[in-house]
C-alpha cells in the first residue's frame, strides 16, 4: 500500500526538481549578455572606451572584444560589413566623407562623445600673430580634417575660401585669397607632430598631438568645435535601438564620464562634453 502513496510523490518531487534545473538554467541565460565587437583605431579618445565604458559594460555582464586597425576608414569598412559593432572615432563631417565615398548609407551616429578640439600649433612663434608672407603650414591631408584646418584658417583671416563651397568639403583648391602665400604641406594627420620643426605651422586634431605627447603650450589656437565635428559613436542602423546600443550610449552620458573628462589626470582639460 505504502509504494503505491510513495510513488506519485517521488514522481512529483523528480518533476518539480526538474522544473527548478530548468528555471536555473533560463535564469542563467536571461544573464548571458551580448558579446560585442568594438573597432580601435590610433586615437586619444580610446582612454574614454577603455577606462570608462569596456569595464562598465563587462561589469553588467556583457563580453567586450577590442579590434585593433590602422585606420579609421578601415574600421569603417569592418563595421560596415559586420565584423565589428562600432567605433567611436571619428565625426560627422568624415562619416560623411566616407559614406558618400563609399555609397554605404548603413553607419548612423549612436550618440556624441567628448571630444578634442583640433589646435593650430607652433614649435617657432607663440602668438598667431607672428605670420608672416611666404611661411609654411601643415595641415592634414583627409577631406573633413583638411576641411577643419581651412575653416580655422579663415577665421584667423589667413585664407579667404569660395563662397560657393561646401565648406564641410574645402580644399586648399578652394582658396580664393591665400592673403600671406603660405606654402601648404598636406600629409597624413599623424605625420605632423614629426614635422613640426620643419613647418612654422601645423594644424592637426587634438587627439593626435595628445597621442604623439606634443605639449600643449605650442598650441597657438584652438578650434571651435561643432557639432558635426564632435566624437561620435557609428554604429549600423539595424543596431540603433538594440539593448546593448542603449548601454553604451548611456556610459557616455553618464555623470560618472563626465566626472572622469574633469578629473582623470590623464584626460583633464583635454575633452570638451558633446553639444550635440
Amino acid at each position: 500500500m505504502n509504494k503505491y502513496i510513495y510513488l506519485p510523490l517521488l514522481l512529483l518531487l523528480s518533476l518539480f526538481l526538474t522544473a527548478c534545473d530548468q528555471k536555473s538554467d533560463s535564469d542563467k541565460t536571461q544573464v548571458t549578455k551580448q558579446e560585442i565587437n568594438i573597432g580601435m583605431t590610433p586615437s586619444m579618445h580610446n582612454i574614454l572606451m577603455e577606462k570608462i565604458v569596456k569595464p562598465k559594460l563587462e561589469a553588467i555582464g556583457y563580453k567586450v572584444n577590442l579590434v585593433n586597425f590602422s585606420s579609421l576608414r578601415d574600421s569603417d569598412t569592418a563595421l560596415a560589413e559586420g565584423s565589428i559593432d562600432l567605433n567611436a572615432a571619428q565625426h560627422q563631417a568624415y562619416l560623411d566623407t566616407y559614406m558618400r565615398e563609399t555609397g554605404n548609407d548603413d553607419l548612423v551616429s549612436l550618440v556624441h562623445i567628448p571630444s578634442i578640439s583640433a589646435a593650430l600649433f607652433s614649435m617657432k612663434y607663440s602668438s598667431v600673430n607672428d605670420i608672416k608672407k611666404g611661411q609654411t603650414i601643415a595641415i592634414p591631408n583627409d577631406p573633413s580634417n583638411a576641411a577643419r584646418a581651412l575653416i580655422m584658417l579663415q577665421k584667423l583671416n589667413w585664407i579667404t575660401l569660395k563662397n560657393d563651397i561646401n565648406l564641410g568639403a574645402a580644399s586648399i583648391h578652394d582658396i580664393a585669397e591665400n592673403k600671406y602665400n603660405l606654402q601648404f604641406r598636406v600629409v597624413l594627420s599623424e605625420l605632423i607632430p614629426r614635422m613640426l620643426d620643419e613647418v612654422d605651422f601645423a594644424i592637426m586634431p587634438g587627439g593626435i598631438a595628445w597621442m604623439s605627447k606634443v605639449d600643449a603650450k605650442h598650441a597657438i589656437y584652438y578650434e571651435q568645435l561643432s557639432p558635426n565635428l564632435e566624437i561620435l559613436v557609428a554604429i549600423k542602423k539595424q543596431n540603433l535601438t538594440a539593448p546593448w546600443a542603449e548601454d553604451i550610449k548611456k556610459l557616455y552620458q553618464s555623470d560618472e564620464m563626465k566626472q572622469f573628462i574633469t578629473e582623470d589626470p590623464d584626460a583633464k582639460g583635454r575633452f570638451i562634453w558633446p553639444q550635440g
